[in-house]
């Protein structure tokens, strides 16, 4: 029989574990209501957040439901105030819109021989101008295209986010494509639907038809309502039948910010790597806001080839950061208006 120390003992050990399972069970339901708790705060948070954005996104394109038609109206060139007078002014399709973005075959060739260092930059003020640090904002034009997600690849691998202002290409090849640039962070841009510039520039209204259908385009396959644009040959071209000066103030009024460029790599006049990475590098130091033309398309591999010298170089410079356009970006334009 066991002596009554021994049965002292054993009763100390019993409440010892009857204790320390007590003290388990407490902490095993405080954690089953505190985490879930936690959890379900956040994904209220994260929802308000989004229900915020998604009615801001809903508001604006109800907007423009309002004004201009439904979207499939919009998309098919028939909405409220398209302004074109026949279907040859609203036909994007694929072929012609391959042709026009990847190959520039349209007028992307005008020239402009410009000494940018002389433009005179107009604009909001730049809150992120931090006195001696020089912002460099890399843009691509054109996209997407074959190369696009090599240039992705780059910029992923230099940590480095930019700027792309794409067409429209609806299709399906080109959906990740369009998706990848907004999850990866960079910022999207419109760059015009078709790329045609006798169907952008013909009137205020083909051009207003040709942007509301890229940026409800982009809206339906990527959920980013785009605010920056850039004309397809820059707001200094001289193939516009409309005063440029109207079509700014068109997009100003939209709430829409232009973005023109200080530095071209040249790659749109057939440069090659060696062209381009000296374009680029050479002239960065003339100044401290730097937006840098290149171009995202098929027959542009020099520049995707050119692109990680060019990336190493930008961040060996003193006092110098890439970043992509935001609401805070100075804007580079030619022209005023």
């Amino acid at each position: 029989m066991a002596s009554g120390k021994d049965r002292i003992k054993s009763k100390k050990v019993y409440s010892k574990r009857i204790t320390y399972l007590r003290r388990i069970i407490i902490i095993v339901i405080a954690a089953a209501i505190f985490i879930p708790t936690v959890v379900c705060l956040l994904l209220a948070v994260r929802y308000d957040r989004l229900r915020v954005s998604y009615e801001q996104t809903e508001a604006n394109l109800e907007w423009y439901r309002n004004k201009y038609g439904t979207e499939m109206e919009i998309l098919s060139g028939s909405g409220k105030s398209t302004g074109l007078a026949s279907s040859q002014a609203t036909d994007t399709g694929e072929e012609t819109v391959e042709k026009d973005t990847d190959s520039n075959a349209e007028s992307d060739t005008e020239e402009f021989d410009v000494d940018y260092a002389t433009i005179e930059v107009s604009g909001a003020q730049n809150p992120e101008d931090i006195e001696g640090t020089r912002y460099v904002y890399l843009t691509f034009d054109d996209g997407p295209s074959s190369s696009t997600d090599d240039i992705l690849d780059i910029l992923d691998r230099y940590g480095v986010k930019a700027t792309f202002f794409v067409c429209g290409k609806p299709d399906a090849k080109y959906t990740e494509l369009y998706q990848r640039i907004v999850e990866d962070g960079h910022t999207l841009g419109m760059h015009s639907y078709s790329h045609k510039y006798n169907v952008i520039y013909q009137s205020l209204e083909s051009f207003r038809t040709d942007m509301d259908k890229l940026r409800i385009f982009l809206y339906e396959t990527t959920g980013v309502w785009p605010k920056f644009y850039r004309f397809p040959g820059g707001s200094s071209n001289k193939v516009s039948k409309v005063d440029m000066t109207e079509l700014c103030s068109y997009l100003d009024d939209s709430g829409i910010t232009f973005f023109d460029w200080n530095v071209s790599a040249g790659d749109d006049r057939g440069a090659n790597k060696n062209e381009i990475y000296s374009n680029i590098v050479n002239n960065i130091p003339k100044f401290k806001h730097c937006i840098v033309l290149m171009h995202d398309a098929a027959d542009k591999k020099s520049t995707v080839e050119a692109l990680p010298e060019i990336i190493e170089a930008i961040q060996a410079m003193d006092d110098t950061v890439i970043v992509p356009i935001t609401d805070d970006t100075l804007p580079v334009q030619h022209i005023k208006y």
